[in-house]
């Protein structure tokens, strides 16, 4: 049985990741590592009651989380198979995710729609919802918790066999990584082939990675343009997904393609605005 989500659950947000001064990298891993995994795990309660908040911040924590093993790839922190269940995951929060947004966000910025379209909205955003509640008891999912409990509590991202930078000054290495960051972002916004949803998208996700590890490493410069460069390119990608789902809506709601049509053709339009800002934000910007 589910319980009331005002009552009984509460979302966790991301707390501040706290680092000696002179630590070592090792040791600067391993407490964003156990801050990220108690963002995922804080918010279980919250999701299994159906709060919609929590499912946002069980998927940032996620996000975070492989923020991280991403700009620390090249020392094979993770196995492959606990990195593939992480992503997917991710990537079934994220389904869950896009229902949220387009029915808190997008669609009452459309105009309004017919109580049949948002109700079938409503209908198709519970039932991922309820997916997730499902993977969360699941084999699978618990699977995953259980590796990541085992790799993070016996440091098993250590391989004394492979030269790496934990036992380095974590300032150091931090600054090295948040450099390639920057740099990986640059080389997005250069290479940005507006033709392609594909070269934002990649845009976007590499904006977000920076900022998460300048959260991390308590580094406070770029933040205000990441955050606006978040901000204008996640409205694109919000407007691009939200595409898809009415498209998904039409399969459900035959009847009403004419109106399912006309709030995509808003969307293009919405889209075709914002897009000469966002490319100009990414080329002065970034």
């Amino acid at each position: 049985m589910r319980t009331h989500p005002t009552l009984f659950a509460h979302a966790v947000s991301a707390a501040p990741v706290k680092i000696r001064r002179t630590a070592r990298f090792g040791e600067a891993f391993e407490a964003i590592v156990r801050n990220c995994l108690a963002q995922v795990h804080g918010n279980v309660p919250g999701v299994l009651a159906g709060d919609i908040e929590s499912l946002h911040q069980m998927r940032v924590g996620v996000r975070r989380l492989r923020a991280l093993l991403s700009a620390a790839q090249s020392w094979d922190p993770m196995p492959e198979g606990t990195a593939g269940k992480l992503r997917w995951f991710g990537v079934e929060l994220g389904r869950a995710r896009n229902w949220d947004v387009f029915l808190e966000s997008t669609l009452p910025g459309l105009g309004g729609s017919s109580q049949p379209v948002e109700a079938m909205a409503r209908e198709l955003a519970h039932k991922q919802h309820v997916h997730i509640e499902h993977l969360l008891q699941g084999p699978r999912c618990k699977a995953l918790m259980e590796e990541l409990a085992l790799w993070s509590t016996e440091r098993l991202w250590r391989d004394p066999a492979r030269i790496q930078p934990w036992d380095k000054d974590a300032r150091k290495v931090s600054k090295a990584l948040l450099r390639r960051a920057r740099e990986r972002v640059a080389g997005r916004a250069r290479r940005l082939d507006t033709a392609r949803a594909e070269s934002l998208h990649r845009l976007r996700i590499a904006v977000k990675k920076e900022r998460y590890l300048r959260e991390f490493f308590g580094s406070s410069s770029r933040s205000q343009v990441l955050a606006d460069a978040q901000e204008v390119l996640g409205r694109m990608n919000d407007s691009r997904v939200a595409r898809d789902l009415l498209r998904t809506l039409e399969d459900h709601l035959p009847a009403h393609t004419a109106e399912l049509s006309f709030l995509e053709g808003v969307l293009a339009g919405q889209q075709d605005e914002c897009l000469p800002k966002a490319i100009r934000f990414a080329r002065r910007k970034l």
